[in-house]
């Protein structure tokens, strides 16, 4: 929780790439940036631009949220890191997963 501490999301960016099985000239080339400024992001030597998180996101198939829930205040909005790699399923094993999401939702309401 944020607590006016430094906002410091480079570990998250590092740990998500290695679990995606990128490297980080593949994360550089992928948005067009250098390897190193990759490098200063993930070591929070820099924090780099608003477009370049993003575009981290996108290639990550993650959400900002993602990456900054732990200086969120509500518990609501925090998001499993066990679920980063579902968009890299086949759009089948996708389909499973949000029959069953869809399937314990209407259990829950019931």
């Amino acid at each position: 929780m944020y607590n006016n501490t430094k906002i410091l999301i480079g570990k998250i960016l590092k740990e998500t790439h290695i679990s995606l099985g990128f490297t980080q000239e593949e994360v550089a080339e992928k948005i067009g940036l250098a390897p190193r400024y990759i490098s200063d992001i993930e070591r929070d030597k820099t924090k780099g631009s608003i477009d370049t998180l993003v575009k981290l996101c996108n290639i990550y198939h993650i959400t900002p949220t993602y990456v900054l829930q732990e200086f969120l205040n509500s518990e609501d909005i925090k998001v499993d890191s066990n679920l980063i790699g579902f968009y890299q399923l086949s759009e089948d094993e996708q389909d499973i997963i949000k029959q069953l999401i869809h399937y314990m939702n209407k259990k829950h309401k019931n």
